[in-house]
């Protein structure tokens, strides 16, 4: 440990105790001020302190500061009671009430012009947005955050934004640049002696370290990280790194000191109400207890992970909808301001050529040699109105129907998700039932672990098809083309159905040609190829078998995903790609799906200047065709 650090550890272990006084100071200080403008500030102040110690304390004092602020119209402190409170329900995972909280926050501080309030609201927006593993938007927010506390000298918020753009670069699995910024607040923090702040880039330099394999160089980094969370009283990032550093033990097979830590991490996370820290923690225990062949200790914590994690999948299923629907409420909003805009601008007109008609008559009573000039122009004046009558009413028409697009689109997707989603989490519910009954061997036990583990895969692919369907119906698809080989890529995506395929006993053939080189979106090829293998598979017997065949004609490259399975009939084919029809069905396992991801694999390959086709008859199998440009 450098001289440097050293010397940064002493101050903060001395300056904590005097952070802990002030805090005691600042609560004796509030007691007797009156309900005024002072003591929104005061509570305010106690907020920050407290928010990352004990949030169900700060909560109250947040909460009392906001109704205060209301009452006497105090716009300053208002912004910032939002924006405390948006950070603790964040910190608890409650992710709408702590997007919309935000927001609300983040608008009162650009009203008011308060660039420093408008970094803090910042931050919070982006880490709500890496929590939805939007991580470059993420990137984005963090940037503009801390530019503007480096142009105002806000150090705290400058390391705090540096930290997080590290985080989300983590997130994109891009180390290098996650500890080039982890090392740069790192670096700022011990210079500007910024409390707790390091104690989270140690973090984040241990998680690249055991990313890496390195497990000393991580538990380093993890031991520092916990030093300074508990000088500080930082209970987040000392559950958090106590996990990672269980994380280590269990890696090194040390499964004592392992369960020792893991125990101080249930207990944090127990207090402060860390309901994520527990869902890992316990899978983490269960795992350790299953090495050591402890099976009971195994399936208990196996069940308790197992409740949390049901309890948790419902939470961020209604933070998904709620998020989704501030963002629909937000178009909405954003189109009905628009229109009422138009609206204003065509009456202004009317009145406009009202007068200037009414000009006009005057004009024609006093200066009646002049009627034939005011005439030509008058009429000339007559038809641009009109004209641009005519064109604001018809951007007024086209914005009713993007609204009710909208409104069809957010119709169709609870439509869907209230229909799809329970089927598949009932299933889960009846193997969970199983597992929780006790009296299942340890053979039963990996089989139904496994089994678990396929129903959540499905659902999470599921969810990610809608979701992906979602975007692309509100915002659009962002194509950028790039040059690859087509042969590597099924490669890539065939390798993700192997346990699948293995499991129905199906073959998967590529028969593409290396060498053939394509002009497209990747990422949009793969979920293409990920849709089509998944539909092969889901619809594939035992012993049958999913071939990839390719052909090059001119510039055009078509690529073939056949099916020996149970085939469609000439009734379902023009289904499968109307939105308003929803169709889907079972596979020959009783696989289930949501019947969007053939609409997001028609849009994927028309954006990127492809046509899909289909044929297909009952019993004779399906293939599925869609072309690309080749490379030039």
């Amino acid at each position: 440990m450098s001289s440097k650090i050293k010397l940064f550890l002493f101050f903060l272990l001395f300056s904590t105790s005097l952070l802990g006084q002030e805090l005691d100071t600042l609560i004796d200080l509030l007691e007797p001020l009156p309900p005024n403008e002072g003591r929104v500030d005061m509570l305010n102040r106690v907020v920050t302190q407290m928010r990352e110690r004990n949030t169900y304390e700060a909560v109250k004092y947040a909460s009392e500061a906001k109704e205060l602020a209301q009452q006497l119209n105090y716009q300053k402190g208002l912004g910032l009671a939002l924006e405390n409170l948006g950070w603790i329900y964040y910190r608890r995972g409650i992710y709408s009430d702590a997007f919309d909280l935000s927001m609300q926050a983040l608008n009162i501080s650009e009203e008011r012009g308060d660039s420093i309030a408008i970094a803090r609201c910042l931050n919070n927006v982006a880490a709500i947005s890496y929590e939805k593993e939007r991580y470059g938007d993420a990137i984005k927010l963090f940037n503009r955050a801390y530019n503007i506390a480096l142009r105002l000298g806000d150090e705290e918020t400058a390391v705090r934004s540096l930290n997080n753009v590290s985080f989300s670069y983590l997130g994109l699995k891009k180390a290098d640049s996650a500890e080039y910024f982890a090392k740069e607040a790192l670096q700022q923090s011990i210079k500007t002696r910024q409390g707790y702040m390091p104690a989270f880039s140690y973090r984040i330099l241990g998680d690249i370290a055991f990313e890496k394999g390195d497990m000393e160089e991580a538990l380093k980094y993890f031991e520092q990280s916990m030093q300074i969370s508990e000088s500080t009283g930082n209970y987040f990032i000392q559950a958090s790194t106590l996990h990672r550093i269980g994380k280590v033990y269990s890696k090194q097979k040390k499964y004592t000191k392992a369960l020792e830590v893991l125990n101080r991490n249930v207990q944090i996370a127990r207090k402060n109400g860390y309901a994520d820290e527990l869902e890992r923690t316990y899978k983490l225990i269960s795992d350790i207890n299953y090495a050591k062949n402890e099976i009971a200790l195994a399936l208990e914590y196996l069940t308790k992970h197992l409740a949390i994690h049901d309890s948790l999948i419902n939470q961020r299923n209604s933070e998904r909808m709620g998020l989704l629907s501030a963002q629909f409420e937000s178009e909405l909003k954003q189109s009905q301001i628009e229109l009422l805009t138009k609206n204003a601008k065509i009456r202004e007109e009317e009145i406009n050529r009202q007068r200037a008609w009414s000009y006009f008559y005057v004009g024609c009573f006093i200066l009646g040699l002049a009627i034939a000039a005011i005439l030509y122009y008058s009429n000339r004046r007559i038809k641009r109105l009109y004209f641009e009558l005519e064109r604001k009413t018809a951007q007024v028409e086209t914005q009713a129907e993007q609204l009710s697009n909208i409104n069809k689109t957010k119709d169709k997707l609870l439509s869907i998700i209230s229909h799809d989603i329970r089927s598949p989490l009932s299933s889960l519910r009846g193997m969970l039932n199983i597992v929780n009954s006790g009296n299942v061997s340890k053979e039963e036990f990996s089989a139904i672990t496994i089994k678990i583990s396929n129903q959540l895969d499905a659902v999470y692919e599921d969810l990610g098809n809608l979701l992906q369907w979602t975007q692309s119906q509100l915002q659009g698809l962002s194509v950028t083309p790039e040059s690859f080989e087509l042969k590597d890529a099924i490669e890539e995506v065939s390798m993700l159905f192997t346990g699948s395929a293995t499991s129905k006993k199906i073959e998967i053939i590529n028969k593409v040609n290396p060498g053939i080189l394509v002009s497209a979106d990747p990422n949009h090829i793969r979920l293409i190829l990920r849709n089509l293998l998944s539909n092969a598979i889901k619809f594939s017997g035992e012993g049958e078998k999913v071939i990839i065949t390719s052909s090059v004609e001119d510039s055009i490259v078509t690529v073939s995903v056949h099916d020996e399975g149970i085939g469609l009939s000439a009734e379902e084919i023009p289904k499968l790609f109307d939105p308003s029809a929803h169709f889907t069905r079972e596979g020959t396992a009783n696989e289930k799906g949501m019947g969007v991801g053939l609409l997001l694999t028609k849009e994927f390959v028309d954006k990127n200047g492809g046509l899909l086709s289909v044929v297909s008859a009952p019993g004779k199998g399906s293939t599925f065709s869609f072309t690309l440009r080749k490379a030039s």
